[in-house]
């Protein structure tokens, strides 16, 4: 087999594209909250046929990025406090139960967050905003698979799509708030490093709630931190 095989595995199948091609308009916000996906410009749009479109939205359903509505067909979902509060709190709960079985693993798990954290820092001194986000998230992603939680992993990668998506439908901006995001993930990468669990779990239960904060402001709501604490106590 060559190096330059540009797949190692089966090809991706229409709605496999059909998926990725939707979401990618949600993440950038070029499908708005409350728009109705019309299925035929759609697949006109992707090239596809209706049939993987339609297969892509149930599973996008799945993953809460549409909401699939009876004779109405796919809607991209409003955008409320209580959504935002609910995801973070999950993947808080999902997090803080990897970094946990992280921490009594090898030295060696150690090394892709290692990898994350230095492509953060180089985007914050090239001010690459977007790939500075992109690689917050993959910091976070990276700590839940080193813990080698396949069900907690696949249920944090869901989630975090529906972070993305908020990102991109409140437009937030990140650049004055690029420098706290590299400081508060040092800190937690120098926690975990330590093996201090608790400092690890409550930099991490503080980084969720700062982000919460800002997406908040961007939809006018005030942030209820009492509900927020009930639901990561709950969690």
């Amino acid at each position: 087999m060559s190096s330059d095989t540009p797949h190692r595995g089966p090809a991706p199948s229409n709605v496999d594209l059909a998926v990725e091609g939707i979401r990618a308009a949600l993440v950038a916000g070029r499908l708005r909250p409350g728009e109705r996906i019309k299925e035929i410009p759609l697949a006109e749009e992707l090239g596809f046929s209706r049939a993987p479109v339609r297969d892509a939205l149930k599973l996008l359903e799945r993953d809460g990025l549409v909401v699939l509505v009876p004779n109405r067909g796919a809607i991209v979902p409003e955008l409320r406090a209580v959504d935002v509060l609910e995801v973070y709190a999950l993947r808080a709960a999902l997090g803080t139960l990897a970094l946990h079985k992280l921490m009594l693993g090898p030295d060696t798990a150690m090394a892709p967050l290692e990898r994350e954290l230095a492509r953060l820092v180089r985007a914050r001194d090239r001010g690459k905003v977007r790939e500075a986000v992109e690689f917050d998230l993959g910091y976070q992603a990276a700590v839940v698979a080193a813990a080698g939680l396949p069900r907690v992993a696949n249920e944090f990668d869901r989630l975090t799509w529906q972070v993305r998506m908020f990102l991109g439908a409140l437009e937030i901006d990140v650049l004055a708030t690029l420098p706290r995001i590299v400081e508060e993930m040092q800190a937690l990468h120098a926690a975990i490093v330590a093996r201090d669990v608790e400092s690890a779990a409550r930099l991490w239960r503080e980084k969720f709630e700062r982000w919460i904060g800002d997406l908040v402001d961007g939809l006018d709501e005030d942030f209820d931190r009492e509900l927020w604490v009930a639901l990561t106590r709950a969690a």
